[in-house]
């Protein structure tokens, strides 16, 4: 097994690597914009300061200071290509794959489950470069989630260490890194630690796994002191945002609506296959298919906990109640935050399956390394945590391949996409009240007119862009502007 979860792992890197090459969306859209005129102005007029990376635009934003690091090295070397940043998303992918191969395939290990960890990991590797929900790869600021994951995982090490050695240093600085990288994960991946933390210890009373209060306190204390320096970044837009009793609200409503399946079912489906990759297949079997897999994973949910409470612990078993309670803070914020505003279908966006799927790492987990319950293992019992979780993997593992055809095929639609959006751009630039058709992506067009004015001329002044000879050269979609048409850099 090992030669070949090693092959499956390098196929699908490279796979999702040279799509990310020939697919990801170099093109300035969405939140970029808003960065744009923040953020990168600054850096052009030499004025950025440590400040403006955790600067938010409301209260309830996100910071992500990671991003913003990438967005100053894509305006530093290559004239603000958006692509690079789903290039970085896709190396980080490949370090928080690393980190699972150590947390479940440590140096000195028993050999005897060897062949079910490596199919494990193997999986593992194919959901974080799957192309399920290509809109992870082609958004770069989306690929770039990775990014926060790699120091997710780097504490949860630092927390098991600490809890098993005694020994804290290395704990305090992975707190202090998680907080200020990553934000309202960091508070949610907290949380999930020491919820799991409490139930490890709780879970054996011995006074070997009493509760780790010395690392409870370094990790609060180092939480509370990020904490404290992220209310002194300025907020840009101090119109208080819905409190989250009105959000509440919203969600018990759509509750007693029915929504709660929906809850369920979108995110269980969708972390398995976003969309329906067989063009034969019609849409009443896909949708009964659909909820065949809903069902099988609500039941491995059922064993993942009841294994968490009644077997042993290791360090990738931790690991995996951790990702697994992290999973739901994730859907939990969703839900909140934005379900209750646009409504339950929009669990269906793509790039929420980059947080969806950590739920089936996390089974992926428990079962390649959870010590069997204390108690006699019968026939059905072996054939049901055995054989059945096997032929699951390897299903998942011939799914990725109609998938991944899907979203090449993609591309025919995509490309063109990208160059209309450079084309009305370009065409902004000259005449900035033309906003008329303007597509979707292009939030530009909302903006006051001035203000807009000012951002398209950042862009074509400074060459960046689609107004970059440099990008267009690396797209070749992208349309070829006049050499007058590339503004008037000094």
């Amino acid at each position: 097994m090992r030669p070949l979860a090693w092959a499956v792992a390098l196929a699908a890197w490279i796979d999702a690597l040279y799509f990310v090459l020939r697919s990801a969306n170099p093109v300035i859209r969405s939140d970029d914009w808003y960065y744009l005129d923040v953020f990168v102005r600054k850096a052009v007029a030499g004025q950025l300061g440590l400040v403006d990376f955790f600067a938010r635009r409301y209260d309830a934003d996100h910071a992500q200071p990671l991003n913003k690091l990438v967005m100053l090295l894509e305006w530093r070397w290559f004239d603000l290509d958006f692509a690079v940043g789903a290039v970085i998303g896709v190396m980080a992918a490949a370090v928080c794959a690393m980190i699972l191969h150590r947390v479940l395939l440590p140096s000195q290990r028993d050999p005897r489950g060897d062949a079910r960890r490596y199919l494990a990991w193997s999986v593992i590797c194919a959901l974080l470069f799957s192309l399920n929900a290509s809109g992870i790869w082609t958004w770069p600021l989306v690929a770039l989630g990775y990014l926060a994951v790699v120091p997710i995982l780097l504490f949860l090490l630092a927390t098991w260490q600490a809890w098993q050695h005694q020994r804290y240093l290395l704990l305090t600085l992975a707190t202090l890194l998680l907080g200020v990288v990553a934000d309202d994960s960091a508070m949610i991946t907290v949380v999930a630690t020491l919820a799991a933390l409490l139930l490890l210890a709780f879970r054996d009373p011995s006074p070997s796994r009493a509760v780790p209060w010395k690392t409870v306190l370094v990790i609060l204390a180092c939480t509370v002191l990020v904490r404290i320096g992220y209310t002194l970044v300025p907020v840009l837009d101090s119109t208080p945002s819905p409190s989250l009793s009105t959000h509440l609200a919203v969600l018990h409503g759509q509750l007693q609506a029915g929504g709660a399946w929906q809850w369920l079912s979108i995110p269980l489906a969708s972390s398995v296959a976003h969309d329906n990759p067989f063009h034969g297949l019609s849409a009443t079997t896909w949708n009964t298919l659909q909820m065949i897999v809903v069902a099988g994973l609500l039941a491995a949910h059922a064993m993942f906990w009841w294994r968490a409470l009644r077997g042993g612990y290791n360090k990738p078993v931790f690991v995996a109640v951790c990702l697994m309670l992290l999973s739901y803070g994730w859907l939990a914020g969703i839900i909140v935050m934005r379900v209750s505003y646009f409504g339950s279908g929009y669990l269906a966006q793509d790039r929420y399956v980059e947080f969806y799927q950590f739920n089936l790492m996390a089974l992926l987990l428990m079962w390649a390394s959870a010590s069997p319950p204390a108690c006699p293992s019968t026939p059905w019992r072996h054939w049901l945590t055995g054989h059945v979780p096997a032929a699951a993997c390897v299903l998942l593992l011939l799914l990725q391949i109609p998938l991944a055809q899907a979203a090449w095929q993609q591309r025919r639609y995509s490309l063109p996409y990208y160059g209309q959006m450079a084309t009305q751009i370009e065409q902004m630039s000259a005449d900035p009240t033309r906003t008329q058709g303007c597509l979707p992506l292009l939030v530009v067009c909302q903006w006051p007119l001035e203000r807009r004015r000012a951002a398209l001329d950042l862009l074509r002044d400074q060459r960046l862009n689609v107004f970059s000879s440099r990008v267009q050269a690396r797209h070749r979609f992208l349309p070829r502007w006049p050499a007058d048409a590339e503004g008037h850099a000094p």
